[in-house]
Formats: structure tokens, sequence, C-alpha cells
């Protein structure tokens, strides 16, 4: 039906033919495997945005020995982490805003992390 449509110059004829082929062959699958659902028999499942009793003291508790951390850092170290992980700003961004050197800001949130990476409560969260 539609040999006015081949182009030799896009592919060769038995290229064509076989993606004609395949189409049918989809088109027909498709036709044979229509089915439908019972929506009565799903379980039922939980709201994703409604978080579990237990699951929000874990994080109220991670987050309070992430700021404890926090505030055991140098006041200028911690104020770097603040803006590069809490508010989300790229190094070069927290140079400029700061004054700091590009060089500095990389070293200063180096240190900080491995300062943090040895405080009791913050080790547990990071293994």
């Amino acid at each position: 039906h539609k040999a006015k449509s081949f182009n030799p110059e896009k592919s060769s004829a038995s290229t064509w033919i076989y993606t004609i082929a395949r189409n049918k062959r989809i088109d027909a699958f498709r036709k044979i495997k229509s089915f439908t659902v019972d929506i009565d028999a799903l379980p039922m499942l939980e709201d994703e945005n409604s978080l579990k009793p237990s699951t929000e003291l874990i994080e109220k508790q991670e987050s309070e020995t992430i700021y404890n951390a926090l505030r055991s850092l140098p006041e200028e170290q911690a104020d770097l982490i603040r803006k590069s992980f809490f508010e989300d700003k790229t190094h070069q961004d927290i140079a400029k805003e700061t004054g700091i050197p590009l060089g500095t800001v990389k070293s200063r949130i180096r240190l900080a992390l491995q300062r943090l990476r040895h405080e009791k409560g913050v080790k547990k969260l990071w293994a």
C-alpha cells in the first residue's frame, strides 16, 4: 500500500520491509495483549508523603546530630558547610559571596568535612 514511501537513499529494501513487518507484529500483539486491572483487588498503598513516626524520629535525631557536629566546627567552616550543603551553593558562588579565594573555600570545606567525619555521632551516619 505504501510502496511510494520507500526511499532507497534512507535504507535498503530489506530494512524497509522488515520495519513494516515488525510494526505489523507489534500492532497485532497489542490487540491480543490487552487486559484490565481490578482496582479493588490491589492492596492499599501508604501515602508516600506521610512518614511513619519511627522515620520522623530517626530523621530528627540525625538532624540534631548534624546540628551539634556543625556547632563543634569553627564558625567560618560551619558557615561554608551550610552554604555548600544546605543552601546548595557551588564553591564558586561561595567564593564570590564571601570574598574568599576559591581554593581556600575548597580547602576549608574539605577540612570541615574531615573534622565532621571524626565526630562520634556523625561517624555513625556515614557508616
